[in-house]
C-alpha cells in the first residue's frame, strides 16, 4: 500500500486516538475491519428501509390514505 498524503493525514488524525506507538500497519489493519463494518451494517439499513417501504406500501391498511394518493397531484400541484 502506497502512503500518500491524505492516507497519511488519516493515520495521523486516527493515532491521535490510539495508544502512543501503534504501529501504522496496526491502525490500517484495524481502520479497514471497522470502516468493512461500517459499510456492511450501512447495507444492511438500507436493506431493512426497503423492506420497510415495501412493507408499508403494500399492506392490507396502508399508513396513507389511498384516496388522498388517487388525488395527490391535485392537491400537491392544483393540477386538475
Amino acid at each position: 500500500m502506497t502512503k500518500d498524503p491524505p492516507l497519511a493525514e488519516a493515520l495521523e488524525r486516527a493515532a491521535a486516538l490510539t495508544k502512543p506507538g501503534t504501529p501504522d500497519a496496526r491502525l490500517v489493519h484495524d481502520l479497514a475491519i471497522r470502516g468493512a463494518q461500517a459499510l456492511l451494517a450501512a447495507h444492511r439499513e438500507d436493506d431493512e428501509a426497503i423492506e420497510r417501504l415495501i412493507r408499508r406500501t403494500t399492506a392490507d391498511e396502508p399508513a396513507y390514505d389511498p384516496e388522498v394518493l388517487a388525488d395527490l397531484d391535485r392537491l400537491a400541484w392544483g393540477q386538475p
